[in-house]
């Protein structure tokens, strides 16, 4: 980026971002204006707005839709923003160009708090307790809008920015505006500074209205469009198997089994959209897999683009943002909820060079460090190089799942849910106390998930762990996972673990696995003595991929019906989506990543039981969908 002239201006495209002198201004008057986006606000009765835009550059545009959300004075729709970036700014970047208007120094440090490091894929960003959320694309137009049409993203209004259609023609193409016209209603908006005609020859093709209305400044016409013609259905390139066959309207009530991270977190996600939450756990607020005392936020960094490795790195970076905001207003208490005081991760076998490769340009979410390095951070002898992870830490599980359904909008209820069933109409839940109603069930009770499903039970798997309690160490600055994991030390103890025990059903704490803990510990850190003070067992829950379950339950004798025909071509495109159980979700399988992948499991089957845009590409999609096991199955029995 080039600030030579004031302002600040891309070397990829030679083109200014904004108006050096009035850029809000024009933000306001193109788009806002352009769109008539306030007044459509005050006059709507639907629970939410999505804009799209190409091209995020320095979030000026999205800063001040908020600002303008903000002023409204009541009745404001849910705001989803989405927006697409192929060359993100840096952060200092982003927050030096923001900072040229103090009116929006506030909505500035909210950006800049969760800008998040420039991974590609979707990174959603969180603001006014989830009423607004950004889903930054981060990747080429012609992928991300691809993306879009698949996920069938429903907008209301465009904003049509980016370059100029000269100086990036890819952001302007007809296969791209084609897009956007598949991708409007009837009464969808569009508004862009360009009246050029490669802009409106193909709006005008795709079924648009056009009008040409004052331009801003020295800019005499900007375009205003208007879609007159039905949104057209998605083409798939590949089978939708892993969609539900049916639309349902976003629930008023919801019960959700098991209280655990998995359970809570997808309460509170639904609880601030204003849905009445039931908690139901007969033990309470985890006291299973979940309650462990410390537990630490990490991820790998993939050698490839992949489904979990994806997932993996898409979940990291949205945790470590909703940890970041609930340490920062008070709803976390640093060193006694947790601490991102950072982590320290053991190295692959590959070589350093190709890692840090990986990781170039993004020290944001990790960096290699020599064993020096390594020592100086965490306070205590390292002696090999590690990788770094400089926002993460530890959190307390049962602090956090504690604090979480403190929700106004969710009630515990500590009862044992016995059967669970489910039609068009509604879901009854039935305990030993009676059975109720609610618009929605949500299976998220870990190992014990099996005996609700019945015949439609997933290939999940439980994995005893055993975490040991030791008396504090030397003083300890940074979390640190080896062949296991210890964080610093809280009310004079260090939690560390866990064991992987694979064939041990024994749900009782026991020496041998104390001792496994403890002495991977001294290979690795120390060589002091190590007292033990206490210990906990939990059972994971854990799926063959190794990918958390989310979303809606498949009918599986109909799901194989539907889908037989890929048993003789696994490639044959089946026009149709899965068959499955209605009003009945599941989240299940974190295994031991549950700080890590919770967070985005629950945003992502919250916005999807909310018809809202989802936070995930299709890949991630069909790697987290509940029908995936029951498409493999029949895949192999080719």
């Amino acid at each position: 980026m080039d600030w030579s002239s004031g302002a600040p201006v891309s070397k990829q495209f030679d083109d200014i971002y904004f108006n050096a002198e009035r850029g809000l201004e024009e933000s306001r008057h193109v788009y806002l204006e352009g769109n008539q986006i306030p007044s459509r606000w005050r006059a709507q009765t639907e629970a939410q707005f999505v804009i799209a835009e190409l091209g995020f550059g320095s979030g000026l545009n999205f800063c001040a839709t908020y600002q303008a959300w903000r002023e409204l004075e009541s009745g404001a729709p849910r705001l989803h923003f989405v927006s697409l970036e192929g060359f993100p700014m840096r952060l200092e970047d982003l927050d030096r160009t923001l900072s040229h208007w103090p009116e929006l120094n506030e909505i500035r440090q909210e950006l800049t708090a969760q800008y998040p490091a420039p991974v590609p894929g979707v990174h959603r960003l969180l603001f006014a307790n989830g009423a607004v959320c950004l889903d930054l694309w981060f990747g080429d137009a012609e992928s991300v809008s691809e993306q879009w049409t698949q996920q069938e993203l429903a907008v209301d209004a465009w904003y049509l920015d980016g370059f100029a259609p000269s100086k990036n023609e890819s952001m302007w193409s007809k296969t791209m505006l084609q897009r956007i016209a598949q991708l409007s209603r009837p009464g969808t908006t569009a508004s862009t500074f360009s009246v050029s005609r490669h802009i409106k020859e193909p709006l005008l093709e795709a079924g648009f209205d056009l009008k040409k209305m004052p331009g801003f400044g020295r800019k005499r016409e900007q375009l205003f469009a208007v879609k007159r013609t039905p949104q057209q259905p998605s083409q798939w390139p590949v089978t939708p198997w892993h969609r539900p066959d049916h639309t349902h309207e976003a629930p008023a009530t919801v019960t959700i089994i098991g209280a655990g991270l998995a359970g809570c977190f997808s309460a509170y996600a639904l609880a601030e959209r204003g849905v009445a939450v039931t908690l139901l756990d007969p033990t309470g607020i985890a006291n299973q897999a979940s309650g462990n005392t410390q537990a630490v936020i990490y991820c790998r960094i993939p050698k490839r683009r992949a489904p979990l490795g994806d997932f993996g790195i898409a979940a990291y970076c949205f945790a470590i943002a909703r940890y970041q905001h609930w340490f920062r207003t008070g709803f976390l208490t640093a060193g006694e909820d947790g601490q991102l005081c950072g982590t320290l991760h053991t190295l692959t076998d590959e070589p350093i060079t190709d890692i840090d490769d990986r990781l170039r340009g993004l020290n944001q979410l990790a960096y290699t460090c020599t064993a020096e390095q390594a020592s100086q951070i965490a306070g205590n002898l390292i002696q090999q190089p590690m990788l770094y992870y400089p926002s993460s830490g530890w959190i307390a599980p049962r602090k956090l799942c504690q604090r979480l359904a403190t929700h106004p909008n969710i009630e515990l209820r500590t009862e044992r849910a016995l059967t669970v069933e489910t039609d068009h109409h509604a879901a009854r839940i039935t305990t030993e106390t009676g059975q109720w109603v609610s618009d929605q069930i949500i299976i998220a009770s870990g190992t014990d998930c099996t005996h609700l499903l019945g015949a439609d039970g997933l290939p999940t798997r439980s994995i005893r762990g055993q975490t040991t309690q030791i008396k504090a160490l030397p003083e300890l600055n940074a979390a640190i996972c080896h062949d296991g994991y210890i964080a610093p030390a809280i009310d004079g103890q260090h939690c560390i673990g866990a064991t992987f025990d694979l064939n041990k059903c024994d749900a009782n704490a026991d020496s041998a696995s104390d001792t496994v803990n403890v002495a991977k510990l001294t290979q690795f850190l120390t060589s002091d003595p190590i007292q033990v003070v206490g210990h906990r067992v939990g059972f994971r829950c854990t799926t063959p991929d190794y990918l958390p379950v989310v979303g809606a339950v498949p009918d599986l004798a109909l799901l194989r019906e539907r889908f037989g025909a890929l048993q003789f071509d696994s490639k044959r495109l089946l026009p149709v989506s899965s068959p499955v159980r209605p009003r009945l979700s599941i989240l299940t399988g974190l295994g031991s990543r549950g700080l890590t992948y919770a967070p985005l499991a629950a945003e992502i089957l919250a916005s999807s039981l909310m018809n809202e845009p989802l936070p995930i590409d299709t890949s991630i999609a069909r790697g987290i969908s509940p029908m995936r096991f029951a498409i493999r199955q029949l895949i192999r029995s080719q």
